[in-house]
């Protein structure tokens, strides 16, 4: 399933390398702003997609993220998981 976010970029984490073939970086964003409730949504780069996060974008740049919404569960708890494929400035 593709999500569309449309906010500001709150925090670009650094690289997290896990292992030799899987490294991920994390990016918040703040969707809902004009409302009483936003909302800070993290999404995840893995692998090949970290280089879509460049230099150009600065934390509180407006941004439009697309991701894939991934579940899975273990050991009787639900997780959820939103993996980045595109970004790029609003």
């Amino acid at each position: 399933m593709n999500v569309e976010l449309k906010g500001t970029l709150k925090v670009i984490s650094a690289e997290e390398r896990v292992s030799d073939n899987f490294s991920k970086k994390e990016i918040v964003v703040t969707v809902d702003e004009d409302t009483q409730y936003p909302q800070d949504i993290v999404c995840q780069a893995i692998n090949k997609q970290i280089e879509l996060i460049t230099a150009d974008f600065k934390m509180g740049g407006k941004v439009i993220v697309s991701c894939n919404l991934r579940g899975r569960a273990s050991n009787g708890k639900y997780y959820n998981q939103l993996v980045l494929w595109s970004i790029k400035k609003a």
